[in-house]
């Protein structure tokens, strides 16, 4: 039973891959790909595009979160890679900006189902390796990141972008396939009965108090940390005080994918339930530190040195808020807390381009760094007192504990 739960979550792994490496491709070259593929010259084009995906997810997500309630999880997740491998066909297919966009929406409508595969593995592997699933987890994301960006400039430099679409959707079939041979083979993990669910305790994930302190914390999360992304190789590039070339520009954005990869040593053996609370404060407190850093730092080494302080915690962190909402959830509820708060964070998605570009345009390239170093501040000492009080959170002799089976 052990190796069947193994070859399901690697088989799982597997698919959050190639779902983070598809959707993640283009992302760092949109401009250059509506300019080339649609005629678009308007940047703002990207920005409205960027806006209606996040939109979307945000509005999607916890669809697919209240349906996982009411529908077993597996069909769910198969029904969503099949209409995504669709969308993605009929995205080839496209002959202007406006009909990409459409093909867009409905492919995420069915993608955002891809957000039930975490707690999946999460529920397969059980409580004793929550840890390192969560680890393995931020490593396999950003990992992916890594790939695509290093794909998606080759992708855009091609005399026609668009069919490689058509090899993006034979990924999405591949994914597909998987979730058909690891979730309805014999040995599958197959769902609890309702009586067992329903019998279990309830925990703070059940209470919605606790759910919409923890979607705060998460979209103030995602908000700071996706402050700093849109003009930071622009940051870097500018004359002063760096100067960095275009290469090496690179190289320097990815420095926190390649950390949060060397973080999963490190999350597994220390983010166990009764250290979430200390290891997300010191974490959050230095990966403050390390955004300042990189805003007010007059020197390319300190602005190496932060970067890599700052990939490591954010993985670390990143790790410590999912821990603790897969914690204190109960069986029944994973799936759609999950989605939810998922929901919050993209809500952060949305607003940091916005917020950004009013940063810049009022102050400096480097304010929204320093922005974002402040509310991670504001984040930790609300989440210190807020989210982990003993108040709202309840002890870990009354948390229901996940077993092995999937719904």
């Amino acid at each position: 039973m052990q190796s069947s739960h193994r070859l399901t979550s690697t088989a799982l792994f597997l698919c959050v891959f190639l779902a983070v490496f598809t959707e993640v491709l283009l992302s760092p070259f949109y401009p250059q790909f509506f300019r080339k593929v649609f005629g678009v010259e308007d940047l703002q084009y990207t920005g409205y595009y960027i806006f209606v995906c996040r939109l979307t997810v945000v509005i999607c997500a916890p669809l697919w979160g209240w349906l996982s309630r009411r529908v077993a999880v597996r069909y769910l997740l198969c029904a969503g890679q099949a209409g995504t491998a669709i969308m993605t066909a009929l995205m080839a297919t496209a002959t202007s900006a406006e009909q990409f966009l459409i093909y867009t929406i409905a492919l995420l409508l069915f993608k955002s189902s891809y957000l039930m595969v975490y707690p999946l593995i999460i529920q397969i592997a059980g409580t004793e390796r929550r840890s390192a699933i969560a680890g393995l987890y931020q490593a396999v994301f950003h990992g992916a990141i890594i790939a695509a960006t290093v794909a998606g400039a080759w992708m855009v430099n091609l005399d026609a972008p668009l069919f490689l679409f058509y090899w993006i959707a034979l990924a999405d079939l591949l994914q597909l396939g998987l979730c058909l041979w690891v979730l309805r083979s014999p040995s599958a993990p197959q769902e609890i009965p309702s009586s067992e669910s329903t019998a279990q305790p309830s925990s703070g994930g059940d209470r919605w108090g606790f759910m919409v302190i923890l979607g705060v914390v998460i979209l103030t999360f995602q908000l700071a940390n996706n402050l700093v992304r849109p003009f930071f190789t622009e940051y870097i590039l500018a004359p002063e005080p760096f100067g960095i070339d275009l290469l090496s520009s690179s190289v320097v954005f990815l420095i926190p994918s390649l950390m949060a990869i060397a973080a999963m040593p490190f999350i597994r053996r220390v983010a166990h339930p009764p250290r979430l609370p200390l290891l997300y404060t010191v974490g959050m407190g230095c990966l403050a530190l390390s955004l300042l850093g990189q805003g007010w730092g007059q020197s390319l080494g300190i602005l190496i040195f932060s970067r890599v302080v700052y990939g490591f915690f954010l993985a670390v962190t990143q790790a410590v808020l999912e821990l603790h909402l897969f914690s204190q959830s109960s069986q029944q509820k994973l799936h759609f807390n999950y989605s939810l708060i998922t929901a919050f964070g993209n809500v952060g998605h949305l607003g940091a381009p916005l917020l950004a570009s009013q940063l810049v345009s009022t102050y400096t390239l480097a304010s929204p760094l320093i922005a974002a170093g402040l509310l991670s501040l504001a984040n930790v000492l609300f989440a210190r007192f807020v989210l982990f009080s003993p108040q709202l959170t309840p002890s870990e002799s009354s948390k229901p504990k996940l077993n092995s089976e999937v719904s």
